[in-house]
């Protein structure tokens, strides 16, 4: 008998099949559909395929109801989960679950910082004459029709946006439609602002976080063709545009394109995917591109197209490094060199204003023993917990456990000391140093609260606010024209992360923070405190010289087989008794060595980097892939037979395990 094959939004990697007496007219591909599961359960599916193979030996369930009128997945969607679901090894369900109607998510409170704030008025100014290069290099590609991939490298505040402008207005006149997608919520309004001034209302934003509704309603007018340009974070990228001819990924670097839960998708390939299936130009743009992309432009897999001034002829941020070593006042590390103290004064009597960046929050990062080296760790995590003065509290970011400060060791009963520092400690110790000026602080704390959050902006867009702290949230989009100097307190907090991929993500980060400075009339300048400053990342930024970066991490990477020249794959065990979890591991690696092919290697097993969170033991090991297994799969690489040899490896294996394909975050 003829039966239908249906996906289910389960971690299980298979599909199911059922008979549908009594709907056959009403049975289609891309449809959803109510079936049984087991005895009691009833579970909503997508037909994903309609078998004509009779075996009267089977007995299949029936569908107990069509859920939809007409199909709600089209053919390239259903492909593309498809590809999404082997490629990352997750159910096909729940990668079509990613890209089915909205309405079915959850309600989430969503607050959009106000767009005036954070972005530049678009001025009707002529291209500069490398704009206007590239935006004739990537119209042309979009007129004859080619289907490649473009990395727009320009440097911040380069005009990268009005290229992307110029390629969706080509785009349109072509009667084709576009994704723009972003990496973070946060920057949706400055970014749709662009686009709405620019192309009107046919603009649709798409994001997790948007009322259930909202995102419904948009959902259908994207389906129904209403829609030109969807703008989003990863979640758009699944948009049902029936005529999609443009997908631009801006900030390609950024892991927040990484989903870290199933199924575990880089939005970066997945777009690269999407804009074969349906015969797409792609645009990854950025300053500073992911190791990956740069090492495809520069091996001719992409067509490399570079800004290298700024917009206005404004010049680029001056760039000092400043070595910290044994820089001492009063037995303790120095917070502000002298040369950032100098430049600080120099600004603020100029009524300028100034950013200082740290990556860490709170007021200091441990509390330990100097006798016996004892460290006052979560105790449901193995992290240390992170002093709040503000709070009068420890607290850990993992799990938000907390406790009141210990004065004494437990271990040997000396006396405890704090070690590090936050950006809550930065803004007090500038608080002693300049009194009377203002001086907030904007980090994860800060961003808690809708109105502090939009007081905070608008303050400092006013100049009420002189000195702005932070954290990495400061790097990203926020336009302040009037911020003239950048100070980063310690650059070296993300250089010791036990992480191949640190020096790339600090040197992508202190560029971006960089990036802050000089972005009005007048010139800006940086000042990175560092206790490496031969680093080849810090040397990078201080001279500018991107390729000497870039060569030397792709020549290290080389070296050690590391991505990009090979594939890594992530896979964990976790369990509350420890013990019980190095077995497992051990066994898995067992399994896996005794199945090992030519071109995989097998590194570990060992703890995580965070071996315990939320009561959780956390083990893992790394199968490093060799390039010689790679195959092309129309246009997007694939790790050739990897998958098989997973699931013959695992196949007897019953204790739960996690995989993640080209891992982003292995701590």
């Amino acid at each position: 008998m003829k039966s239908v094959e249906v996906a289910l939004n389960l971690p299980i990697r298979q599909t199911f099949f059922y008979g549908f007496a009594g709907f056959e007219k009403e049975v289609e591909i891309g449809k959803r559909v109510l079936v049984p599961l087991g005895k009691q359960r009833k579970l909503i599916g997508y037909i994903v395929n309609i078998t004509d193979i009779e075996n009267k030996k089977i007995s299949y369930k029936n569908i107990l109801k069509v859920l939809d009128e007409a199909p709600i997945l089209t053919k390239e969607i259903l492909s593309l989960t498809k590809w999404m679901a082997d490629y990352y090894r997750s159910s096909w369900g729940q990668a079509i679950g990613l890209a089915t109607s909205p309405a079915l998510r959850s309600k989430r409170a969503f607050f959009t910082p106000p767009a005036q704030l954070i972005m530049e008025k678009i001025l009707a100014l002529p291209p500069t004459s490398e704009q206007e290069k590239a935006i004739t290099e990537i119209n042309c590609l979009i007129d004859q029709g080619k289907e490649e991939t473009v990395l727009l490298e320009g440097v911040t505040a380069s005009g990268k946006t009005e290229v992307y402008l110029r390629a969706i207005g080509q785009t349109l006149e072509k009667n084709r439609q576009a994704i723009y997608l972003i990496p973070e919520i946060s920057l949706i309004p400055q970014t749709s602002g662009w686009i709405r001034e620019r192309f009107g209302k046919r603009v649709a934003i798409l994001h997790s976080q948007l009322r259930s509704r909202e995102r419904y309603n948009r959902w259908q007018e994207i389906r129904k063709g209403k829609i030109d340009i969807v703008i989003g974070p990863r979640s758009a990228l699944f948009a049902p545009l029936p005529r999609l001819g443009l997908i631009i990924v801006d900030e390609e670097f950024e892991s927040s394109y990484k989903e870290d839960r199933e199924p575990k998708y880089h939005a970066r390939e997945v777009a690269r995917k999407r804009a074969d299936l349906s015969h797409s130009l792609f645009i990854l743009g950025t300053a500073t591109p992911s190791l990956e992309s740069y090492y495809r432009a520069r091996i001719g897999e992409y067509r490399l197209i570079r800004l290298t001034e700024r917009v206005k002829m404004r010049a680029l941020p001056e760039i000092h490094v400043v070595n910290m070593r044994g820089r001492y006042r009063g037995g303790k590390a120095a917070i502000f060199s002298k040369e950032l103290l100098h430049l600080m004064e120099e600004r603020l009597l100029k009524g300028e204003q100034i950013i200082l960046f740290l990556n860490r929050k709170g007021y200091h990062t441990s509390l330990l023993c100097r006798e016996c080296g004892f460290i006052l760790k979560c105790n449901h995590c193995s992290l240390p917990l992170i002093y709040y003065r503000s709070k009068k509290a420890l607290y850990c970011h993992y799990c938000n456990f907390h406790q009141r400060v210990l004065s004494h060791c437990p271990a040997c009963g000396r006396k405890l000391s704090f070690l590090g520092l936050g950006t809550e400690r930065v803004e007090r110790e500038l608080n002693k140093l300049f009194p009377d000026i203002g001086i907030k602080r904007l980090d994860a704390e800060t961003m808690k609260k809708e109105k502090s959050l939009r007081n905070l902006l608008s303050d400092f867009n006013k100049r009420k606010i002189k000195i702005l702290i932070g954290t990495q949230l400061l790097a990203k989009g926020h336009h302040f024209p009037n911020v003239t100097l950048i100070g980063v307190i310690n650059a070296d907090t993300s250089l010791n992360l036990a992480d191949f991929r640190a020096s790339e993500r600090t040197f992508q980060l202190l560029f971006q923070v960089a990036g802050r400075a000089g972005r009005g009339e007048i010139p800006g300048e940086v000042i990175i405190q560092t206790y490496l400053p031969e680093h080849y990342a810090i040397k990078s930024l201080k001279l500018r010289d991107f390729s000497l970066f870039y060569e030397k991490e792709l020549s290290l990477r080389k070296e050690l087989g590391y991505p990009p020249y090979s594939h890594f794959v992530n896979i964990l065990v976790r369990g509350k008794k420890e013990e019980k979890v190095k077995k497992n591991i051990q066994a898995l690696f067992e399994r896996l060595n005794s199945e090992k092919e030519e071109g995989i290697e097998i590194l570990g097993p060992a703890p995580c980097f965070h071996a315990r969170i939320k009561n959780y033991y956390r083990y893992h090991l790394i199968l490093k892939v060799s390039p010689v297994r790679e195959s092309s799969l129309n246009g997007v690489k694939k790790i050739d037979g990897l998958h098989f040899f997973l699931d013959k490896a695992l196949k007897e294996i019953k204790f739960p395990y996690f995989i993640d394909i080209d891992p982003t975050d292995m701590l």
